[in-house]
């Protein structure tokens, strides 16, 4: 797969020649914090997870002062750095792949995608990124392209270089996420991994390490614990189903079912593959008692929480908060796609 920042480098001219360990080290600033993982891979074992935190930065100011302190302390430098890149500051778009030379694909994507974007595509940085074992399905190829404004990247890009950070990579969420559930036993035939973070949550289907759909759901875990936290303060007795889920939280969940059904039909349908072998959820932040049930039940198929300790080589154990507010660094430092800057 083509990296995004190789698109913006060679617009720009910006080089580098620095040599690489084989550490890589995932920075996501998000909201409320910087979470940070660093990963070294060896032959025939498990992901090393050498580092792994989440430091609360609520303004741009001390994010930037925490972005330092964190470089500093563990060397983003020593090995390739890979930064996650907001969900706000690009779109990822599902186009048909153009019947080109590769050598005219850009030029090509650049000309189909430029009334699909609401600003100029001279001002577009775009990367492009397959979608594989279509060849027998009997419809026109799709691929994804993530397009971003330059300026945008650009600002993304400055808020490292600027404290002699080198970014080697800028990475999206669902290549991210795409990246955990490679770990998966059940990517091998396909899963859908279904993170539910504070305000949306997210759905990718991958298989064979590779990324076929996505989707985003405007429900997050903050909304469905404060409709739980409403239920346990009122006086009167209110109405909960079999696995003690209000009604309420149960409408939540239902959306996010109905999404992720969507998808999963869409994902058999649409690249003619039999049914995923796993619905995995990621780990939340806060529990939610009662939610794998209602989901396997709503599904009518098996659905496990995620416990990325059985999969990383790391000493001591992750708790499930510390896993949920890392799980985008950690995907970016599992990257496997080689670079050239």
């Amino acid at each position: 797969m083509a990296h995004f920042l190789s698109s913006l480098l060679e617009k720009l001219g910006l080089s580098t020649g620095r040599r690489k360990s084989d550490l890589q080290t995932g920075v996501s600033i998000k909201r409320g914090g910087i979470a940070i993982a660093q990963i070294q891979r060896k032959a025939d074992s498990p992901p090393q997870l050498l580092t792994c935190l989440f430091t609360p930065a609520d303004t741009e100011e001390e994010q930037q002062q925490k972005l330092i302190e964190l470089s500093d302390a563990h060397d983003f430098n020593d090995g390739r750095c890979c930064s996650l890149f907001a969900s706000e500051n690009f779109s990822l778009l599902m186009v048909e792949a153009p019947a080109v030379d590769p050598t005219e694909l850009r030029a090509a994507i650049r000309w189909q995608i430029k009334d699909l974007i609401d600003f100029h595509i001279d001002d577009a940085v775009i990367d492009v990124f397959d979608i594989p074992e279509q060849e027998n399905r009997g419809r026109q190829k799709m691929m994804y392209v993530v397009v971003s404004r330059i300026s945008t990247t650009q600002a993304h890009i400055d808020r490292f270089e600027k404290h002699d950070i080198n970014l080697d990579v800028i990475d999206i969420p669902e290549l991210a996420q795409r990246n955990i559930a490679a770990l998966l036993p059940e990517d091998s035939n396909g899963v859908a991994l279904l993170s539910i973070g504070q305000h949306s949550s997210l759905v990718t289907i991958s298989r064979n390490k590779n990324l076929y759909l996505t989707r985003h759901i405007d429900v997050g875990l903050q909304r469905i614990v404060q409709l739980i936290a409403e239920h346990k303060r009122q006086d009167e007795l209110s109405l909960e189903d079999d696995n003690g889920l209000p009604f309420e939280v149960q409408g939540l969940l239902d959306a996010i079912t109905l999404e992720l059904q969507r998808s999963l039909d869409y994902y058999e349908s649409n690249f003619s593959m039999p049914p995923v072998s796993g619905v995995i959820i990621a780990p939340m932040e806060e529990s939610v008692p009662g939610i794998i049930p209602y989901f396997s039940s709503t599904l009518g198929t098996a659905v496990r929480m995620l416990d990325l300790n059985v999969f990383l080589d790391i000493e001591g154990t992750m708790s499930d908060k510390l896993q949920a507010q890392c799980i985008d660094a950690i995907g970016l430092a599992l990257r496997e796609e080689s670079v050239s800057l």
